[in-house]
């Protein structure tokens, strides 16, 4: 392809604490095709997983990677979103995307995360754009990993960021997340950038995914178990008492 360009950076997140790694890089970012105004691509890796992402400006190509999306959707039943990354420059765009709008606000799908009620209130605010259902992953994995009311109300994942849970439920590291403070505001961004924010999306993917699979624990029952039908109100309850703490 004309213009095309190779570029592979790696990382080694052996160094970031955890036991998952080794001496083995984890994580890196290729470039695939920048030669394009509307949009550019990449491969990011994690681990053995390779997400093709997209970053772009324009209200055409988020509507045609949507598109692709609902395809595999409508033919799957589930939305397989986690081999795919779009990441969409808000302060470049030439309007914000109602087909965006419509993903968001759909109820059929979770947005998950780790301070996730912030992101989408500041997606609310500053953009008017309105997600109909998200999930904490510091709650969600409280709850899951819990047995009694007791264990999730004074769980410590409540408070605990991406990097840490990632760690305890899927035992893999995340790289210091030392690129969230530089300048989301240019007009290209910088592969770490993209790796960053990729990885961000992804990990917060396979915690949801896991979690959301995984069977409640009610092995111990040294008090009242904690049940499906009652989670929603205790969980509304804690997650507003500690949502302002999340790491």
């Amino acid at each position: 392809m004309a213009g095309q360009s190779v570029q592979k950076v790696e990382n080694d997140s052996s160094t970031n604490g955890g036991s998952a790694g080794g001496d083995k890089k984890n994580t890196g970012i290729e470039v695939g095709d920048k030669s394009k105004d509307t949009h550019h691509t990449y491969k990011v890796f994690y681990y053995k997983d390779t997400i093709f992402t997209t970053v772009t400006h324009r209200a055409s190509v988020v509507d045609q990677w949507l598109a692709d999306l609902y395809k595999q959707y409508t033919k799957q039943s589930c939305c397989v979103a986690d081999k795919r990354c779009l990441i969409f420059q808000f302060a470049y765009c030439d309007q914000v995307p109602k087909s965006l709008k419509d993903f968001l606000g759909n109820d059929k799908f979770i947005f998950v995360g780790s301070g996730v009620h912030a992101d989408a209130y500041k997606l609310m605010v500053d953009h008017g754009l309105m997600v109909a259902r998200t999930e904490e992953l510091g709650s969600l994995a409280a709850y899951k990993l819990a047995g009694t009311f007791k264990d999730y109300r004074d769980s410590r994942l409540h408070k605990t960021g991406l990097k840490n849970l990632v760690k305890d439920v899927l035992q893999q590291d995340l790289p210091k997340r030392r690129y969230l403070l530089s300048n989301w505001e240019r007009g290209v961004l910088r592969d770490e950038q993209i790796e960053y924010a990729c990885l961000d999306a992804f990990v917060s993917y396979k915690l949801g995914v896991d979690l959301m699979r995984r069977a409640k624990n009610n092995n111990r029952q040294p008090e009242m178990v904690l049940k499906d039908s009652e989670f929603p109100e205790l969980k509304k309850a804690v997650e507003e008492k500690t949502k302002r703490q999340v790491l």
